[in-house]
């Protein structure tokens, strides 16, 4: 009888040990498809009007005193996370620099 307790005990352990590992496996393999396909999106920005194109109007928009702006946008996610887009735009409406960050919103 201890035989068989002790074999389902172990099987046990190894069964919520593989489960937990896929689980997070899966969890990289998907945030890692979801950070290239923001990057991808976001390296086919060149100007303001792309920009707006792609994400819409920005959420935010911090005016510098060289003429530069930095434009914010918010975007929820279908799983509850929100991805944060940042783009620093020149007085030529051109592109300086880009950013993104994922946050949980829960």
């Amino acid at each position: 009888m201890f035989a068989v307790e002790a074999l389902v005990l172990v099987l046990s352990v190894l069964a919520l040990t593989a489960w937990s590992l896929g689980r997070d496996y899966a969890r990289r393999r998907r945030d890692r498809r979801e950070a290239a396909s923001v990057e991808a999106r976001l390296a086919g920005i060149h100007t303001f009007s792309d920009a707006r194109r792609e994400l819409g109007f920005p959420d935010e928009t911090l005016e510098g005193p060289s003429g530069r702006r930095l434009c914010v946008w918010r975007k929820p996610t279908p799983d509850g996370r929100l991805i944060t887009y940042s783009l620093t735009i020149a007085p030529d409406e051109a592109v300086l620099d880009r950013a993104w960050k994922r946050t949980p919103t829960r």
